[in-house]
């Protein structure tokens, strides 16, 4: 069976242990305690590279957490 979405990952701060997500009024990056707030790609690849550019900017790399279907 296909599916439109095989795999979901989200990003996660290691200091702080929340999920990270991306404000819909000024699009800057945040922290949610909850997961169905968090920010949601669907390929590993995609996730990784967020991930990266995030810690050059931030200077804190995310884990990048795959999430149960």
């Amino acid at each position: 069976m296909f599916s439109n979405y095989a795999e979901r990952y989200v990003l996660r701060s290691c200091s702080a242990g929340h999920y990270l997500t991306v404000n819909t009024t000024n699009q800057h990056i945040e922290s949610a305690k909850s997961l169905d707030d968090a920010w949601v790609f669907h390929t590993h690849d995609g996730a990784i590279t967020h991930a990266r550019w995030i810690g050059e900017v931030h200077g804190e790399t995310p884990d990048v957490v795959k999430v149960a279907l």
